[in-house]
């Protein structure tokens, strides 16, 4: 007897849920919805990484925090931050994605990779979480090099030693001669100042990035972006707000890599020369007073302005060592330049549309 072959019926509503199924893959395959999800989540990195160095620093300079940072606290926090960013973006995105947006097969992004850069270039980037890793890698570089030139008294300290290409913490810092003292500030005006220029430098990093951030994921190019008349009122807006906040705080503190001090020694003011803050407390039993200088036996107010430990010429400068800084507006006006260089960067990193045309990388900073 012949086998008789048989017609398998397969339920409508089976059907349905594999067409279901079947829609959900392709739905899956989204590269606009991965862009989205990256620089919302790269956003959230930059406004809470900063946000968590900042305050451990400022918690160092007035002494409740022993240093360095980021002390173990914060370090678990960035720790647990990145990892909730990873996993977001790994949920959102694909390496079909990432390849539909313009990126390599590599995290080689065709950037400047002087310092931690040069790590993050080097990174395999073979599934989603590498692809993660990847841009957090490069996310985190430029935003330390932001918070060691905002803090230019403790940049060595941020960069984990060093400011330079060899650094394993941040992107290089560029013009940095002469290096700022590196010493906590105290509970000072002069620490109050730093705190300013902080808040200053930190709300227009995210105001700045937000505009162009925007303008950029409804497809325009850099180009278009700052030719756009909306986009040129919110960038002067963040101009302005970091202006006032820093103004607000520093009044009319110069910046200077060595601020005067005296070392007071005696009674009634009477003063012994130091070298340094540290030969005053240490060997020559001395309290220092900032803003002070040793005259003829005698602290006295230092001419001129007050100071606020700061570089003395602008690390973003075209070439080194640049035009020297000898205003806050100085010190406003090198705010805004190291940070629209970091900006560029990390949009040049997220929009790599037309093969990096659209966003082109900008040159990395020259080293004193």
């Amino acid at each position: 007897m012949g086998i008789r072959s048989r017609r398998i019926l397969v339920p409508s509503a089976v059907l349905a849920v594999a067409a279901l199924g079947l829609a959900a893959s392709v739905a899956d395959a989204d590269p606009s919805r991965c862009q989205s999800a990256y620089v919302k989540q790269l956003l959230r990195l930059k406004v809470k990484l900063v946000r968590f160095e900042n305050r451990c620093l400022d918690q160092e300079n007035d002494g409740n925090v022993p240093g360095p940072c980021p002390d173990l606290s914060t370090a678990a926090k960035i720790s647990d931050l990145e990892s909730a960013v990873r996993d977001k973006i790994v949920s959102s995105c694909s390496l079909d994605d990432a390849t539909a947006l313009g990126f390599p097969a590599s995290c080689n992004l065709g950037a400047a990779s002087d310092g931690a850069q040069e790590a993050c270039a080097a990174l395999p980037v073979s599934n989603p979480t590498e692809f993660a890793d990847c841009l957090i890698c490069w996310k985190k570089a430029e935003l330390q090099r932001q918070v060691a030139t905002t803090y230019g008294s403790h940049a060595v300290e941020v960069c984990g030693g060093d400011i330079g290409g060899d650094s394993t913490v941040c992107s290089s810092l560029g013009c940095t001669s002469p290096l700022p003292d590196q010493r906590n500030l105290g509970e000072t005006g002069e620490s109050e100042c730093q705190r300013g220029i902080a808040k200053g430098s930190f709300k227009y990093l995210v105001l700045r990035e937000k505009a162009l951030e925007r303008c950029a994921l409804t497809g325009a190019d850099r180009a278009a972006c700052l030719a756009d008349a909306r986009v040129l009122v919110q960038l002067a807006r963040a101009t302005e707000v970091r202006d006032n906040l820093i103004q607000k705080k520093c009044g009319n503190r110069d910046p200077v890599p060595s601020p005067p001090f005296c070392c007071r020694t005696g009674m009634a003011n009477a003063c012994s020369v130091a070298t340094s803050r540290e030969d005053c407390e240490d060997v020559l039993g001395g309290s220092v007073q900032e803003g002070k200088i040793c005259d003829m036996g005698t602290c006295g107010n230092a001419p001129g302005n007050k100071s606020i430990t700061w570089w003395g010429f602008c690390p973003q400068s075209a070439t080194c060592p640049g035009t020297p800084l000898s205003s806050l507006d100085d010190l406003k006006s090198c705010v805004g330049t190291v940070n629209d260089a970091i900006i560029d960067e990390l949009m040049c990193l997220q929009f790599r549309g037309n093969g990096g045309v659209d966003w082109p990388c900008p040159p990395g900073p020259p080293s004193s």
